[in-house]
């Protein structure tokens, strides 16, 4: 008897490491060996009860895989255990398995069922069946408990992980200089970091408590409208205001606050105060630097006018008496002399070119104005114009229908003049030259573009000829400033638009430039080259 099971009292019959428990709820002895006996082999821990009231009392104290209840017992029977098992929180979902000698036909079942019951074994009891039946439920058990434990250790490592984190991130604040504070709607500090204390000048040893958000705003309506948008909105991020130091210092601070509530509905604030004294004082001086720099550019802009202006009326009279000379003294004068003569009156017309070019450049953005522009009536004033160089050069002019647009039509015409100019100048020797003038919408801009077959740019200068004064040429090989496309890029930029050239050396060049649609509804909208016309 030294091995056989003892009853009552919930006594533990085996008790393996890490085993799960299962409960024998039977008021007969005998029955309880015999099931004991068929389920050692699952090497779990048995506790055998003896009643119903038993049972509930164990069930309490211990965490059960499976309980194998009889249903005919004396006093409490196994229905009305199981109920009660069932009422009970730590018990709710365990499983139970009612073990019965009625007849499988009886309604015993179905009220089994009723009551929660997973499965019903009638006696007698087949013990390989039985041995499976709880042996399914203890591996779920086992599981269960597994997976527990370990949702348990990740939770635990999480908050772990937080805590460190949260460590880091006060760290990481206190050392930006960034504030962290809790106050009342009135603006009672709960509490503050390190950071925040710094920021006012206040001694580490002062509890934050004792302090009030009031006696730092110079102006209390600022806090209070601070707070009436809070209330609003919920949140409020970097609000800049000019708050006080302890010691009287005025600085400026960005403040970012959200309004938050606890259990019982009484209202806080959590904020993030930055001090931002040293980028306002930057932001200051920039933009003190940048309205000098626009009076300096307004100034040299005027000045190249004015200056540009007044040379004019000396260099058309170099460039007439120079004239004279050679008309009625040439006879007088040595093939040498007519040669300087020549070289005078081909240095005034530069200069006047450049002082023609200067002077539009300056005046770029100064009388602009906007209105509804037919690029395809512009083009058309501007081949009128170039008709005797396009004649002298015989250039073949495709041109696609472009659009009507807001903008300044005199510059629009500026940049069409330039750019075809350029084409017809820098055409290739021995290539009949092409001019391709088309439009492609894209959302809000129009991209216009003029396309050569010339002589190309290289790829290392595609930036720098938009520049002032930049010639890829001497003046002996090509004619001009150095200022037309500089022109080009100042009056796209004028309207907020871009221009940018692609060119293959020795193939010829497409430049391509933005100008914003506006509102204007445009019929331009088959494609460039089946509506291309040709001049």
């Amino acid at each position: 008897m030294d091995d056989a099971p003892l009853y009552g009292h919930g006594t533990l019959v085996d008790t393996p490491s890490e085993s799960a428990k299962i409960l024998l709820v039977d008021d007969r002895p005998d029955k309880l060996v015999a099931l004991t006996a068929v389920l050692s082999e699952l090497g779990q821990e048995i506790i055998c009860a003896n009643s119903g009231k038993e049972a509930l009392r164990l069930v309490l104290s211990h965490d059960f895989a499976v309980i194998l209840l009889d249903v005919s017992m004396p006093v409490m029977d196994g229905y009305e255990a199981a109920s009660l098992i069932r009422k009970r929180r730590k018990s709710e979902d365990t499983p139970i398995i009612f073990i019965t000698a009625m007849s499988a036909t009886d309604n015993h079942a179905s009220k089994g069922y009723s009551l929660g019951a997973v499965d019903y074994i009638y006696a007698p009891v087949i013990p390989d069946i039985l041995r499976a039946k709880v042996a399914v439920f203890v591996d779920l058990f086992n599981k269960g408990r597994a997976i527990r434990r370990q949702s348990e250790a990740l939770r635990q490592a999480a908050e772990q992980r937080a805590d460190r984190l949260e460590d880091r991130l006060e760290s990481l604040l206190n050392r930006l200089n960034v504030g962290i504070f809790r106050c009342t709607l009135g603006g009672q500090v709960i509490s503050a970091n390190p950071a925040f204390l710094r920021i006012y000048g206040i001694n580490p040893a002062v509890d934050p408590k004792t302090l009030s958000m009031s006696q730092f705003y110079l102006d209390e309506g600022e806090r209070r409208q601070l707070n009436e948008r809070l209330k609003r909105d919920g949140r409020v991020q970097e609000w800049h205001v000019h708050h006080r130091c302890l010691d009287g210092t005025r600085i400026w601070c960005s403040i970012s606050n959200t309004l938050l509530t606890d259990g019982d509905g009484t209202f806080y604030i959590d904020g993030l105060i930055e001090d931002i004294t040293v980028r306002k004082q930057a932001e200051a001086a920039l933009i003190a630097k940048a309205e000098e720099l626009a009076r300096s550019n307004a100034e040299l802009e005027e000045f190249a006018y004015v200056a540009s202006h007044d040379l004019q009326e000396p260099l058309r009279m170099i460039s007439s008496y120079a004239s004279l000379l050679n008309e009625r003294y040439a006879s007088s004068i040595d093939e040498r002399g007519r040669g300087f003569l020549g070289q005078m009156v081909e240095s005034s017309k530069r200069m006047q070119d450049l002082i023609r070019d200067i002077l539009s450049f300056s005046r770029i953005g100064k009388e602009a104005t906007s209105t509804h522009v037919a690029c395809d009536e512009v083009l058309d004033r501007v081949l009128f114009n170039l008709d005797a160089a396009i004649q002298e050069s015989q250039v073949e002019i495709r041109r696609a229908p472009l659009p009507t647009l807001l903008g300044d039509g005199v510059l629009i015409a500026q940049i069409f003049q330039n750019l075809i100019g350029n084409a017809i100048k820098f055409r290739r020797a021995g290539v009949a030259p092409v001019i391709t003038i088309a439009a492609q919408q894209e959302g809000a801009w129009w991209w216009l573009s003029v396309e050569d077959n010339g002589i190309g740019i290289p790829a290392e200068c595609t930036e720098r000829v938009f520049e002032v004064f930049q010639r890829l040429h001497t003046r002996s090989e090509y004619s001009g400033t150095g200022i037309g496309l500089a022109i080009c890029r100042k009056a796209v930029r004028h309207h907020g638009g871009d221009i940018r050239v692609e060119s293959v050396l020795g193939e010829g060049s497409i430049f391509r430039f933005s100008l914003p649609s506006g509102a204007i509804q445009s019929s331009v909208g088959v494609p460039a080259q089946t509506r291309m016309e040709v001049s």
